[in-house]
């Protein structure tokens, strides 16, 4: 964090009303400051977090407490003392949820996750997801990607032209199923400009990436 210390996401089962989102601050020894949970009385995980432009937190990660239904996504906006400010929820009756997000450009922010309430209509079992907010965590644009099997987005980044960069993986299908690493790239606007898969014959996954400096 911007004073040398950390704040690390997770989930706990020993504080909290069940399995909670877990927050931990500390200072540049590793020594707490404090700690907060979040969460209702179902399952909740805090998968990624990072520090926001006014000093405070942003944290995705699942819900199956609140929401629409099953899991959904969930982003949680602390200020600088771990202090709650607002929360949001994203999807839809079925299972989604979010492993990453970063706050973009307009200071708004970016979330990568999966879902299978976006295209469940089209028979698609599990879509990559990508979901854009304003300042204050409401929707501006929500997008799936992927074919009838299962996607998922573990890693999203702005990139110089504005777009965006997301890494996860794709089932296919050759001789067998089998899962490949995925690489999406979109525009600001969340409209596919290009898509990639990487591996072999069993299972490949990616869980990040960076822009280069030759912008690869």
């Amino acid at each position: 964090t911007s004073d040398g210390g950390y704040i690390i996401t997770g989930f706990t089962n020993s504080f909290g009303a069940s399995s909670d989102i877990y927050l931990i601050k500390t200072n540049s020894l590793g020594n707490k400051e404090w700690e907060k949970t979040f969460g209702g009385t179902n399952y909740e995980s805090g998968e990624s977090i990072q520090q926001t432009s006014d000093g405070g937190y942003v944290v995705v990660g699942y819900t199956s407490s609140l929401g629409a239904g099953g899991f959904d996504a969930y982003l949680i906006k602390v200020d600088s003392s771990g202090n709650k400010l607002w929360e949001k929820t994203f999807g839809g009756i079925y299972s989604d949820g979010s492993h990453s997000v970063k706050q973009t450009t307009d200071g708004g922010f970016i979330i990568a996750g999966v879902s299978a309430s976006i295209n469940h209509d089209l028979g698609n079992y599990y879509d990559a997801y990508l979901i854009k907010t304003d300042s204050l965590g409401n929707k501006l644009w929500e997008k799936g990607f992927g074919g009838v099997n299962t996607q998922g987005l573990y890693f999203v980044q702005q990139t110089i032209d504005g777009g965006y960069i997301a890494v996860g993986e794709n089932q296919v299908f050759s001789d067998h199923y089998h899962n490949d690493a995925y690489l999406i790239k979109t525009d600001s606007l969340g409209n596919l400009e290009w898509e990639k898969t990487f591996g072999g014959s069993s299972d490949d996954v990616g869980h990040s990436v960076q822009q280069t400096s030759d912008g690869g």
